[in-house]
């Protein structure tokens, strides 16, 4: 009897997640255990198992089409057994991304080992025949390089720089898996989070310092200083869930990684005990999976304040969005030269901008002003060394 494939539940705070690309065509033979499907969530794209043997008899649910923890998305079995015509009718609407929207590219025939998941979707995202690749790797594997430098093809550049266009030129297309995701995140920031603001301004000049005699990104001492910061203020480690407050033991800070217009917050871990040198390297890191599309949907858990620097564009101040989970952002500004009256005498110095929203139902106003000030103090002490 065909054994029906239900969507498992993979721990996404998101109510459905994206069936990305089927990594089987029906009529395949399928293992126990083998790769059979990716799917593109909140954090990241993730490769589901088979948990049968036999052949692909029918994909349920279309790629491109989203789908809940326990809606029926395909049938397994023996080769040419009918499929349940129930089952069908009760299967539910899948609801069909722009073709644009969704990689499509074939899986290469006769390319040593397995693409992985992320180049498959970079190719699809960059309108790249993935197929049509050669390799550059270890025995012909391809490579991150290889996929972006490869030039889209006629049909799929079409695709992509010719949306449908309705009435009066208005072209509409569909929010990618990610982008959509972020949206439902801040959406409901806003709207469930009594968020205030307080804002400092901060003196860099050890931290430039120093960074010119290490090499270390602005991003590793300020996610240093929060989670020095973290570790004397449990209660920015907690967060409102209902009618409970959740408390982390970990001092872990998100980060923001801009990717075109993707958002992604990977998550350094016991932010309070690593180095700076150390964190930049890990953020390195991280930001590089992030630009991949191959971030772990657990590298973007279990943190519990976000970081978000724009200081590089260079922008003066902005306010950040308190996460749900989390019960503060800490935004930063550029460091700008400044005039500053010290000692009877008037110098110049870097001054940046921090801005500190917090949840009003969690932290009051002077909790809020003692854990920036803490920042500020860690930052232009160089304590964060």
């Amino acid at each position: 009897m065909a054994k029906p494939i239900r969507m498992p539940d993979i721990g996404t705070v998101e109510g459905e997640v994206l069936l990305a690309r089927w990594l089987k065509a029906e009529g395949e033979t399928v293992r126990l255990g083998e790769p059979l499907l990716e799917v593109e969530t909140d954090k990241g794209v993730n490769e589901l198992e088979s948990v049968a043997d036999g052949v692909l008899l029918r994909q349920v649910a279309a790629a491109g089409s989203k789908v809940a923890a326990g809606d029926l998305i395909a049938y397994v079995g023996v080769a040419g057994e009918a499929v349940p015509a129930v089952a069908l009718a009760t299967a539910g609407p899948t609801v069909p991304l722009p073709a644009a929207a969704v990689p499509t590219a074939p899986m290469p025939a006769a390319r040593p080992g397995r693409i992985p998941p992320s180049l498959r979707l970079l190719a699809g995202r960059r309108g790249v025949d993935i197929a049509s690749i050669r390799g550059t790797g270890p025995g012909g594997a391809l490579t991150r390089a290889d996929v972006l430098a490869a030039r889209p093809g006629a049909a799929a550049t079409a695709a992509l720089s010719t949306p449908a266009a309705g009435p009066g030129g208005v072209s509409r297309a569909r929010l990618g898996g990610n982008q959509a995701a972020v949206a439902r995140k801040v959406s409901k920031s806003w709207a469930e989070t009594p968020v205030y603001h307080v804002s400092m301004q901060v003196d860099m000049s050890r931290a430039q310092a120093f960074r010119t005699a290490t090499p270390v990104s602005f991003d590793a001492l300020f996610v240093r200083a929060v989670g020095m910061a973290l570790a004397e203020f449990p209660l920015f480690r907690s967060h409102v869930e209902g009618s409970e407050v959740v408390q982390l033991a970990d001092c872990a800070v998100a980060l923001a990684v801009s990717v075109e217009e993707d958002l992604y917050a990977p998550v350094l871990r016991a932010a309070d005990s690593k180095t700076a040198a150390a964190l930049s390297r890990e953020i390195e890191e991280l930001a590089a999976r992030a630009r991949s599309r191959s971030l772990a949907p657990a590298e973007m858990e279990g943190g519990c304040i976000l970081v978000s620097n724009l200081g590089m564009l260079p922008v003066e101040s902005f306010d950040a969005i308190v996460y749900p989970g989390h019960s503060a952002a800490l935004a930063v500004g550029a460091a700008l030269p400044t005039p500053v009256a010290a000692g009877g005498e008037i110098r110049v110095a870097p001054l940046a901008r921090l801005t500190l929203s917090a949840d009003h139902r969690l932290i009051n106003g002077k909790t809020a002003a003692q854990f920036l000030a803490r920042v500020k103090q860690i930052l232009e002490s160089g304590a964060f060394a």
